[in-house]
């Protein structure tokens, strides 16, 4: 009980997952979505532990994983587990993974600013059948979040925030009183100003305060329900 990592890498379970962030459930497609924040350390070739069950190659940008779900699955020792939702399969989801740059660009960028980097929050809206993704990114001057659609595949960024801020707080509502919304917070801005430009780094420290915080949301979005199906395709 007090030991469960150490218990489950004893029974042969991997424990080389490295900064592992927001889960979420899409309930129709029994799929879970997985933020990993980093993809490196141990979830690289490695000769340094005891096992070596992942082997992929390092992004630090990290990306978004997803996993299928069944029932009737049988355990390590052919016993059946006793859950409609076990995972059986995992992988990286394409459109979601980071993009590292060779070396940082003019406005602080180490990470395509065109691709999400270093996802955190994870919230999925089934109404919506859209992702939508927070980032905590060190490698993005201004983290965002972005909407994927499961269904189009298309990536959108729809709100970002202060530079050297995380996106925090994500939340998807489908439908109160008529209306959806997007809910998501920041908190410490200007915490990492790395602008290769004086002038312009100069002008957004006089912008910035790492102790201020923001709670806010995107509304006037109209409620996804029974009668909405043509806002949910869109």
């Amino acid at each position: 009980f007090l030991e469960t990592r150490r218990y489950a890498a004893l029974k042969g379970a991997t424990t080389e997952f490295n900064k592992m962030e927001g889960v979420t459930l899409d309930p129709q497609d029994k799929k879970v979505y997985l933020a990993m924040s980093y993809i490196e350390k141990a979830m690289t070739p490695n000769d340094g532990g005891p096992r070596d069950d992942i082997r992929i190659a390092e992004l630090r940008a990290g990306g978004t994983y997803e996993l299928a779900l069944a029932e009737g699955v049988l355990d390590s020792e052919g016993k059946p587990i006793e859950s409609d939702w076990v995972a059986t399969r995992m992988a990286g989801v394409p459109e979601l993974m980071g993009v590292d740059l060779s070396e940082m660009d003019a406005l602080g960028n180490s990470a395509d600013p065109d691709k999400v980097a270093n996802p955190d929050n994870l919230s999925f809206s089934p109404a919506m059948r859209t992702l939508f993704i927070g980032e905590d990114s060190g490698m993005h001057a201004n983290n965002f979040v972005w909407a994927f659609n499961v269904d189009t595949r298309k990536l959108a960024r729809i709100l970002s925030v202060p530079i050297g801020a995380e996106a925090t707080g994500l939340q998807v509502v489908d439908n109160i009183n008529g209306h959806s919304y997007v809910m998501s917070n920041y908190q410490h801005a200007g915490e990492r100003i790395e602008i290769k430009d004086a002038a312009l780094k100069a002008e957004v420290q006089t912008l910035t305060d790492r102790f201020v915080a923001a709670i806010g949301y995107i509304g006037g979005l109209p409620g996804v329900g029974a009668g909405q199906k043509e806002f949910a395709a869109r």
